[in-house]
Order: C-alpha cells, then structure tokens, then sequence
C-alpha cells in the first residue's frame, strides 16, 4: 500500500488526544440529599482523579478511528499489476493491400478471426475493416507515413500487451531513422511480393538517371552525360579554425555522387557559392566575389551558449552541445529541439544567405560526423528548383527491403516493450467504510455505559 500524500500521515499525531482524555479521567462527586444541615459547617469540595485506563476497549476504538482518518488524509491506494495478455488481438493491414493480403494469407487470416482477432486498417486512426473493405480497396492508396511513425501511433490506439500481426513487406524505404518502442507484442508477416527488381528515370539539377532496385540496393546511372557548367566554390576560414577539411570533403562527396564538376577556390572568376567560416563580420570583397543571386553561407557571431539539445536535419536528430544565440525571425531550416535557429534563410542584396549559428566542428555538434551532412548540404551546393531527395527519394519502385540482421534487431526491440503494466488503485471507499463502522461501535459501547448510583 503507498500514498498519494503521505503527508497527511501527520495526522496520527492526534492520537494523544483520546490517551490524554483516558489516563485523566476525573470521578466528580455526587451529592446526597439529608434531612438537617443546620449542625454542619461548609466543607471544601473535594475532588478525585485517576490516572488509569478504566476501558481499553473504548481507547482502541478512538485511536483507529483517529488512525483510519489520518489515512484517509494521506490518500492510500495499491498498484495492481495488469497483464499483458488480452483475450483477443490485433491483425494490422493496409486497406488498400487488404485483397491482396486475404488471398495469399487466407488461412494464417482465418485463424486468427476465429481466434477474436480484430482486423483493423494500417493507416491513421487504425480503423477496423472487414472482409466487404476488400471490393473498394481500389479506391483508396496505400499510406504515406511510414511504418515506424505508424506502429509508434499505434500505441495510442492497441491495448498494452496485445498480441498483433501485421501484414506487410521489409521495403527499405518505409522506415524511419529511429525503430519505435512499443507497448504491444508485434509478430510481422512479410508479404511475398515478385516485383523484386525494378528501374526508373529520375531528375535532378538537369541531369537525367536511371535507377535500377533490388533488394539489397539502389543504383542510378546518368543518362545525359553532357557538359554541365561546373560550380565554383570559395571558402573562407579564419585563421585557427579548422572546419573547412569536413566541408570540402562534403563537397568532394557531393561532386562524386552528382558527377557533377565541383571547384574549390577557383583562381579566376566568381564563385556560385561561398561560405565564409569565420566569427568576424563578411567582408564585402567577399560578397562581391559571388555571382549575382548566387549563395552565401555564413557562421553567425553572438552570444555562445552550451545546450544539451540536438539539431533536427531532414527528420534526425544530431547531437548538439553548442550553438549561437540567434533572435531574428528568418526562415528556420534547421532548428534545435527547443525550436531554436541553427540555420536561417532570407534574401540580401540578390545573395540567398543562410545563417548557420553553430560550427562545422565536433567540439559544438556531431553533424560533420553523420551521413546526413552531405544529403543537408546538397540542395545548397546542387540547386535545383524542382529540388527532391535525389538518392534518397521514397520512390514506389524502390525495392530494398530490411536484411536479416536488420530485421532481427528490429523484432528484438519490441518484445522488451511488451512488459507488465501496473494501475493505481485507491483505496479510500475502504478506510470510509472501515471508519464508518468503528464510530458507531464507539458510540454503541459508550451509551451502553451505565453511571453507578449512590443509594440514601
């Protein structure tokens, strides 16, 4: 038993009341009635105490009643533990895969409805379905949230402990960067599905390429292997600040990946982007040096404050343990987990400017460490006004799907979740009852005692 308010316990101290009224109990005395007091002078009065418990049996009852409501002040109440097993479970599937899925697991489905499973939609608000959802699964498409967000939401919605199957394949590209925790036991049946090879034609910054998938990976190969302009590149880094190696190696990636032709320094010419690692103010050599309605990348100077927090960038979430004090009101593209500016965006002087108040440099985050550097800084160094995830676009043709190694830690990750789950509940309608019945015994056992009479 545990309390809500344990200091209500303080309460008890008022059991010294009934003990100090039952040790001090004073016999007062009776007056007798006579038929002459002419011959008798005045007597003093005279009284008689005792300090002795004459009824145990009363004090007991008075000193629960005062135990009962000092509990009742505190709050009692006990945790029950709730199992996790339920009487029937969940099946999970996506309407629009629900044909699909009762033709080819019509005897695994069976089963479980016979079981009570319930059959509910692997979308938003997990509504439940029955075998007539299956006519107009083509008028609807499949979910667009992934599956990590899906099963996560589902928490809110499957009972704690409850048996679930989920109907879907390992496609790669369905999952989140973080595997969810959940409060159900998932048993994940993979659909088969023959598609395990396709290709298509993707787009980017001008250039054209096939993508060809299969389970294991996706390639692309340029189409128009034309003469693209190069894209030049001027860096600035102050003197003691080594932060450039991990940007030109970015760039280097970048180049590499695009193929397209990317110059650092170039010795002649303007530069179509400039990033100017450094605390003191842009020079305005600087900026002249970049083409018109060309880029510019800025460390911001200010207030240094360390944070434990993290940098969200294309929905992960990196280590932060440093970062500028940043009070403008520019547009947000990557931000802290407080919402704070890590890197702005506006418009100056035909220059598209992002304000980046952190550094390239471990020491004030671990984004230069992460693989996402490289796919942040892509749509500043490739632009493109169609811009898209080129390479890790949620492409429907995507084939890859999650390797046995994969797969294992992601089922080993939720069993764990699936534990016992306790409830609190009180206890106050009992102590009520209990001290109920011990005042009324008091008050029976206290009119029942009779006064002794002196006869004359």
């Amino acid at each position: 038993m545990q309390f809500l308010y344990p200091i209500g316990l303080l309460a008890l101290a008022g059991l010294i009341i009934p003990l100090i009224i039952h040790l001090w109990n004073v016999k007062q005395g009776k007056t007798l009635k006579i038929g002459s007091i002419a011959l008798l002078g005045e007597s003093s009065r005279v009284s008689s105490k005792s300090f002795k418990i004459n009824d145990w049996l009363l004090l007991l009852l008075r000193c629960l009643l005062l135990t009962l409501l000092a509990f009742l002040l505190a709050q009692p109440y006990i945790k029950k533990i709730i199992s996790g097993k339920n009487k029937t479970g969940w099946i999970l599937v996506d309407k629009a895969m629900l044909l699909h899925v009762f033709k080819t697991q019509s005897r695994t489905i069976d089963s479980l409805i016979k079981q009570g499973y319930e059959v509910h939609d692997f979308n938003v608000g997990f509504e439940p379905l029955t075998l007539k959802d299956t006519a107009d699964h083509q008028t609807k498409q499949s979910n667009s949230l992934n599956y990590t967000a899906l099963l996560y939401a589902a928490n809110q919605f499957v009972p704690s402990g409850t048996e679930v199957y989920f109907f879907a394949d390992h496609r790669l590209n369905r999952f989140g960067n973080e595997l969810p925790t959940l409060n159900y036991k998932l048993n994940w049946i993979p659909l088969n599905r023959t598609d395990t090879l396709s290709s298509w034609i993707a787009s980017y910054a001008g250039k054209k390429y096939e993508a060809k998938s299969n389970p294991s990976n996706t390639t692309y190969e340029v189409l128009n292997s034309g003469d693209e302009t190069s894209i030049n590149i001027a860096i600035h880094e102050a003197s003691g600040i080594a932060d450039g190696k991990y940007l030109i190696a970015a760039l280097k990636a970048i180049g590499s990946f695009t193929k397209r032709k990317i110059i650092i320094n170039p010795a002649s010419g303007k530069a179509d982007i400039g990033f100017w690692l450094s605390d003191d103010p842009v020079t305005s050599t600087f900026k002249s040096s970049i083409t018109p309605n060309g880029t510019l990348f800025q460390y911001e100077k200010g207030k240094v404050i360390a944070t434990l927090s993290a940098i969200n960038v294309d929905g992960r979430q990196i280590k932060l343990s440093k970062r500028v004090v940043s009070n403008n009101q520019l547009e947000k593209i990557w931000t802290d987990a407080f919402g704070n500016a890590i890197l702005a965006n506006e418009k100056v002087n035909n220059l598209n400017t992002f304000h980046f108040y952190s550094r390239f440099n471990p020491q004030w985050n671990e984004l230069v460490w992460d693989g996402v550097f490289v796919k942040a800084l892509m749509p500043i160094v490739i632009q493109d006004k169609n811009a898209i995830d080129f390479g890790f676009e949620n492409h429907p043709n995507d084939q890859r799907r999650l390797s046995s190694r994969q797969n294992a830690a992601f089922q080993s990750s939720k069993t764990e979740s699936t534990i016992k789950t306790t409830q609190n509940e009180a206890l106050g309608t009992l102590f009520w009852i209990a001290a109920l019945v011990i005042f009324v015994t008091e008050r029976i056992l206290s009119f029942r005692q009779k006064p002794n009479y002196v006869k004359s």
